[in-house]
């Protein structure tokens, strides 16, 4: 079944490109912070302040946040890179790192990145189901047993 094949192949391409804009969203979007302030005098006057400012992802997380913007996108970047060139032990090893990060920062920025991670579980998938469906819709333990009849 070469089109399951085609289409799994397919996913995994799309899953860098999507990784790359995400990453480029969280870098350029700004967020929003608040900042509460409480302070009291000796008299015991309270007072509060509460200050609310945009700013980038780059100035709350720092190079740190960058990095990981980056090794996202490269992880993904790469699962696409050895899907196309057919190195699919590679895509394999890289899909699986990615979806671990994935899952690890899944309360932080895992939800940008789960529309790649379903693209990559539905297109490794898809290739399986490509390789155990043999053309004539015959399955591979079907096609390996031999000629059947008495």
């Amino acid at each position: 079944m070469q089109s399951a094949h085609h289409i799994g192949r397919s996913l995994l391409l799309a899953a860098g490109p999507w990784l790359i804009a995400a990453g480029i969203y969280l870098l350029l979007t700004p967020m929003t912070v608040q900042e509460i302030t409480a302070s009291a005098t000796a008299g015991g006057a309270q007072t509060t302040e509460q200050i609310t400012r945009q700013v980038s992802w780059y100035h709350v997380q720092g190079l740190w946040g960058v990095f990981v913007l980056i090794v996202f996108a490269a992880l993904y970047a790469s699962i696409s890179l050895f899907a196309r060139r057919s190195h699919l032990v590679a895509a394999a090893l890289a899909s699986l790192a990615a979806i671990t990060l994935t899952f690890l920062a899944g309360f932080s920025i895992g939800p940008f990145y789960l529309p790649a991670t379903l693209a990559v579980l539905l297109g490794w998938l898809a290739m399986v189901i490509g390789r155990l469906v043999r053309p004539g819709g015959r399955i591979l333990d079907e096609a390996s047993s031999g000629p059947k009849g008495g």
